[in-house]
């Protein structure tokens, strides 16, 4: 059985149910929200769910709030972290211990515009806790991948990079991995985990350390990236008539044959991006905003035979554009994500970058 996890596509899952992680979730280590905290405790909270790993200085606010998010989650040997920040009007310095306890590398990674275009975005830089560094932090988030300090990259070829940003084609890559990992880890379920862990190894230390050998080794993480980038491309063009594979690949650079490969697990390019306008003639016609005949909002995302448009769309859903007009659509059970609000996380951040050091 084909897996794919937000594009990563595991090709190598069990076929079978074995696992009893098979198909439960990948719970994060630790999530903190200052948001329920009054505006003047909200700083505090999160820079002591960073003691001992860093130390933050509140710098501005407007109304001296500073609203924020902190998830961690553990890969085998690495440590994966994702913050919300409050962005523009707030800001606080990072500096790295003066006595530090920890020696962990890692990737830093801001969150400016990266989620929103292909086009201008930040790059990764390398750092080391056990050395000196500071930096005045007013994005609207980050994430990081925390790294033992032996065992990744040989200390040598890290100490070059340090404080360093990752260059040219490799950066945009690893970028991009490093953005598509941190939305697919809520998704996540046990089982994907080792596989997971695996490509994003093999991609880091292939940009790091680049050779023939890694890689080759880091194939599969970078199709995940290439295809994720089609897919942003497509969702951002669904309504143009002239979206086609050829269109696809003039924008994106790549050939034909590679495109079909990439979305050869989700039954070809073609029927992705039809899967994709029927979902959004979905959405449309279920809403009851939305008046128009149910064939004029067919035609404006693409189909203008109706009938046809019928048939594929209760061949997709299992119910026709009428039905679900009238029956409204709810789709698959919505999760709920509640914010858990904690004085003190049961573990800490410090406690997992000790486990994987």
């Amino acid at each position: 059985m084909q897996k794919n996890l937000e594009g990563i596509a595991m090709n190598t899952m069990p076929t079978t149910s074995v696992g009893r992680g098979i198909d439960v979730k990948f719970a994060c280590s630790i999530d903190v929200s200052t948001r329920s905290y009054p505006r003047e405790d909200q700083f505090e909270i999160f820079k002591n769910a960073h003691a001992g790993v860093a130390d933050l200085t509140f710098c501005k606010s407007a109304d001296g709030s500073f609203p924020a998010r902190l998830m961690v989650w553990t890969l085998g040997s690495m440590v994966i972290v994702s913050t919300m920040l409050p962005g523009a009007g707030h800001a606080h310095e990072w500096r790295h211990l003066k006595k530090p306890a920890l020696d962990n590398w890692y990737l830093w990674l801001p969150r400016r515009s990266v989620d929103q275009s292909v086009g201008a975005r930040t790059m990764p830089h390398l750092h080391c806790l056990a050395k000196p560094f500071h930096a005045m932090v007013e994005d609207e988030g980050a994430c990081a991948i925390y790294l033992p300090s032996e065992g990744f990259v040989s200390t040598s070829i890290l100490d070059c990079l340090l404080d360093k940003y990752v260059q040219g084609a490799l950066g945009h890559l690893l970028t991009d991995y490093l953005m598509l990992l941190v939305r697919s880890l809520p998704h996540m379920t046990v089982a994907e985990v080792p596989y997971v862990v695996e490509a994003t190894r093999n991609l880091v230390v292939a940009c790091l350390a680049p050779s023939p050998d890694r890689v080759v080794g880091a194939q599969r993480p970078i199709a995940a990236v290439v295809l994720e980038r089609a897919k942003r491309m497509i969702t951002s063009r669904l309504v143009d008539r002239s979206l086609t594979p050829e269109a696809i690949c003039r924008e994106m650079g790549i050939s034909r044959s590679r495109l079909y490969r990439l979305f050869e697990p989700l039954g070809g390019v073609a029927a992705y991006i039809r899967h994709q306008r029927l979902v959004r003639t979905r959405t449309v016609i279920s809403s009851i905003e939305d008046v128009r005949p149910i064939s004029r909002i067919a035609e404006e995302w693409g189909f203008d035979d109706p009938s046809a448009f019928s048939r594929a769309f209760r061949h997709e859903f299992g119910m026709t554009p009428k039905e679900a007009r009238e029956m409204g659509w709810t789709g698959a059970a919505v999760d709920v994500h509640r914010e858990r609000f904690r004085e003190e996380a049961s573990t800490t951040l410090r406690q997992l970058l000790q486990r994987v050091a």
